[in-house]
């Protein structure tokens, strides 16, 4: 494994794990770790009174993330194995971090199959390039951060309405207002909660997406607001789907070759710990968040899927994840949407 991202990271992912209840795992005394919590406190502008209750709380959240990442490293290891560590949220308990995070999703279950795999030799065999990456294309704009809003679905949906824009006008991909569908979509909940067709589904029947510039993320639901539409502009979604494609993933590569991004649905329990790597164990097919899917590499042993997420660049792999395609890899496959626009 290559051990470059700290020397904590490498310790911990290098040693036995006895037990993942033990207070003293890895041979390391509260002492040891006391300094890497500090930087980890200072990375992250984490403000904590020093020896306060708080401060020993977050302390303990931060070493019980180490024992599960180390618990996540050796578990399945090989060579293209996701990589878990220290991250900005290493500081929150599993049920903070789910329910500030995991708990915004309010998709129906839907599209429910027995059989979750594609064979990955009717993926190889599909006539698509080897790669695609959408980023490389100009059409994927800066990666978002949706902070404490529980509204993925809308960020998730958004985000793949500016990369059509882009794909089919020809225009520099938009900045479009997240904050719009935040407040304004109809069936959902704003911060509290949503679901991505039907995000998409408000966008199809007459809503029209405004600049971020002229209706700026809050990241709180607001009121809705009604602008004119005289001198702004104004997109429309034209058509959407909303498929589910387990056990038939080659149509979700197949998508990503011939359409362009995917908004998906999957299940990020783990992803608080992910650092890099491709995902291919520690998930469920249980949906509790939304992202956009930009392109897929089956150049490699291990095929994947290039996820963009909505927790800052400074999340994962400068704010994207790779995610082994034709496993329906945390449920990534049971609900796909694609997005057109109105030119």
């Amino acid at each position: 494994m290559q051990c470059s991202v700290t020397f904590l990271l490498c310790f911990f992912t290098t040693c036995v794990l006895t037990t993942l209840s033990s207070p003293n795992f890895l041979g390391v005394s509260d002492e040891q770790l006391i300094p890497h919590y500090e930087g980890f406190l200072s990375k992250y502008e984490k403000k904590y009174t020093n020896h306060s209750e708080e401060y020993w709380k977050r302390f303990h959240n931060f070493k019980q993330s180490l024992v599960k990442s180390s618990y996540l490293n050796k578990k399945h290891y090989n060579d293209t194995s996701a990589v878990y560590g220290v991250t900005k949220f290493s500081d929150l308990s599993p049920e903070e971090f789910k329910r500030i995070y995991l708990e915004d999703l309010r998709s129906p279950f839907l599209f429910k199959r027995v059989k979750q795999t594609t064979p990955i030799e009717l993926i190889r065999q599909l006539k698509v390039p080897q790669k695609v990456d959408w980023r490389e294309k100009g059409i994927i704009s800066d990666v978002k951060n949706q902070k404490s809003c529980g509204a993925c679905w809308a960020f998730s949906s958004v985000e793949t309405v500016e990369s059509m824009v882009a794909k089919e006008t020809g225009v520099a991909v938009p900045d479009l207002s997240v904050q719009e569908v935040i407040d304004c979509s109809s069936d959902n909940d704003g911060c509290g909660g949503g679901d991505t067709c039907s995000a998409l589904n408000w966008l199809q029947i007459g809503a029209r997406l405004v600049s971020d510039d002229a209706y700026p993320l809050k990241d709180k639901s607001e009121v809705c607001q009604v602008l004119s539409e005289e001198g702004q502009p104004m997109i429309q979604v034209s058509n959407y789907t909303c498929l589910g494609l387990v056990s038939r993933e080659d149509e979700m590569v197949q998508l990503l070759a011939d359409v362009g991004p995917l908004t998906v649905t999957v299940d990020a329990t783990t992803w608080n710990n992910y650092i890099g790597g491709i995902i291919q164990f520690h998930c469920s097919d249980f949906n509790n968040h939304a992202v956009q899917i930009v392109g897929y590499d089956l150049t490699g042993p291990v095929p994947l899927y290039i996820v963009r997420n909505s927790w800052g660049s400074d999340f994962g792999i400068d704010g994207y994840l790779h995610v082994k395609i034709g496993d329906n890899l945390c449920g990534i496959a049971k609900r796909v949407s694609t997005v057109h626009v109105k030119a």
